[in-house]
């Protein structure tokens, strides 16, 4: 055989590793100030690459160089070999230093999934870290997980990049309207339009622009036949501070049935549900764990993901 496409004589496998930082970095821009090299640099060893290769391993898209499946295939056996070889860096570890996960999310994931959970047998044998996704842009948490700086990230969106799995362990699919237990609407079974529209809001905002008015689009179905905008007199990304803000104020609230009921029964808050205006239909809201396939912690991640996804099940 020549020395053409597909011959592996002289293979430099500096060329992998050049390939698994542009497909976990996203781009051959990000790969190259992660390696401390030059973009120009990162594209020649692409093409010295491909060379050895018949089929393509990127194509260009709008946001860069995107990978084909022979390019994901490559990079997930290389991820396999290189956790191989790194685990023989490691000394041994008990079983007791090694039950240990650290978890990405909101506060959502602390106050309302994990305070569910303290009476189970997890907390007696594993150790919980929690540290905040507050601000955190979407490369930064992927770059944790394949660091291992993180475990298991918990979000509304899936994490579809090669070499992470996800599973869906909750849906939110019912919405009502609470308010404090002597709003003048707490005797009301259901609002209308006037009343939604005219009454300020307390609001549940991850990254905070204009709070003034909120836009409902990322709230309401695109069938919806009406999309106002919300006084906000309150904006928060904290879930127990917009209930307690809503508690002792005149705000009202858009949340999750499911999670209204958890703070009104187990958390004793002071608040009335309230039916939405009819003529309004939401979006549901799905969770997501995600995590490293070949992560070192996988056992203790599946238990806690096991466990989240029961736990929503029986709040259905």
């Amino acid at each position: 055989m020549d020395g053409g496409k597909g011959a592996n004589k002289d293979f430099d496998y500096n060329l992998i590793k050049i390939l698994d930082a542009v497909i976990s970095a996203g781009n051959a821009t990000k790969a190259a100030k992660r390696l401390s090299i030059t973009p120009a640099a990162v594209s020649l060893a692409l093409r010295r690459l491909q060379n050895h290769y018949q089929e393509e391993l990127f194509v260009r898209g709008k946001e860069g160089l995107l990978p084909t499946a022979k390019a994901i295939e490559i990079h997930h056996h290389f991820r396999q070999v290189m956790e191989l070889i790194n685990g023989t860096f490691h000394s041994p570890v008990s079983k007791e230093e090694s039950a240990q996960i650290t978890v990405l999310g909101s506060d959502t994931i602390e106050s309302y999934y994990f305070s569910q959970l303290y009476n189970n047998a997890v907390f007696e044998r594993v150790l919980i870290n929690h540290f905040s996704s507050h601000n955190m842009s979407r490369e930064r948490v992927i770059e944790q997980l394949f660091t291992a700086e993180c475990d298991l990230v918990i979000s509304q969106e899936p994490i579809s990049v090669p070499g992470i799995d996800n599973q869906m362990i909750d849906s939110f699919k019912s919405f009502v309207c609470i308010c404090a237990a002597n709003h003048m609407f707490s005797q009301l079974s259901q609002l209308t339009l006037h009343h939604f529209y005219s009454s300020r809001h307390a609001l549940y905002k991850m990254n905070i622009s204009n709070p003034m008015m909120g836009e409902d689009n990322g709230l309401l179905r695109d069938d919806s036949p009406y999309k106002g905008q919300r006084e906000v007199g309150y904006c928060s990304d904290s879930v127990n501070s917009l209930v307690s803000t809503v508690e002792r104020t005149s705000l009202i609230a858009i949340m999750p049935l499911k999670m209204a009921l958890f703070y009104k029964n187990q958390r004793k808050y002071d608040i009335k549900f309230v039916q939405p205006p009819p003529e309004l239909t939401f979006r549901s809201i799905q969770v997501y764990a995600s995590w490293k396939k070949n992560s070192k912690n996988l056992a203790v991640i599946t238990d806690v993901v096991s466990m989240l996804h029961t736990l929503s099940s029986f709040r259905r």
